[in-house]
């Protein structure tokens, strides 16, 4: 197949258009899921730092869920969503580097506009604590106390082992 020529090559634009192809043209084809899956590696393998545009990011996610819709029993299942959700993760990484970005410069009311995305967009993340910690300090900083109180006491209720619960915990 010319796309695991152009993987191997590191040309993984390429090989994501022929993988794309393939798929397309042939979706019963045996190799489909392994196509299907080497289109979202191929993106992965595009995906950039933080602070850069996470837009091969967004491509691997969308090619990996399609695997998991198309071909759910395949082998490559497993694995594609664990990289689903690494994805996800890192994306939701990203809202809360912006979030900081805006908080640090008292753009209180942007970090809490990204901070709340990440509650429901990413809601599986791992980084809650420190977004509703964010969040509180978000309120705070606006003069929401009982918001910002509200927040820090979901905080510490909901992730109570947090060392961001413990810097709650000194809020109230």
């Amino acid at each position: 197949m010319i796309a695991d020529v152009s993987y191997s090559m590191e040309h993984y634009e390429d090989a994501g258009s022929y993988y794309t192809s393939f798929v397309a043209l042939h979706p019963s084809h045996p190799r489909a899921a392994y196509a299907q899956f080497q289109k979202g590696l191929s993106h992965f393998k595009d995906v950039l730092s933080l602070d850069r545009d996470q837009t091969a990011t967004r491509k691997a996610i969308f090619a990996f869920e399609d695997l998991l819709a198309a071909y759910p029993d395949s082998p490559y299942s497993p694995r594609a969503k664990e990289l689903v959700s690494f994805l996800k993760n890192r994306l939701a990484e990203r809202e809360f580097y912006i979030a900081r970005f805006y908080f640090k410069n008292k753009n209180y009311k942007g970090a809490l506009g990204r901070l709340r995305d990440i509650l429901t967009q990413y809601p599986d993340s791992g980084i809650n604590d420190k977004t509703l910690f964010y969040i509180g300090e978000s309120y705070r900083a606006l003069g929401e106390s009982a918001l910002a109180e509200e927040t820090f006491s979901a905080l510490i209720t909901n992730y109570p082992g947090s060392p961001f619960a413990l810097d709650a915990k000194g809020k109230l």
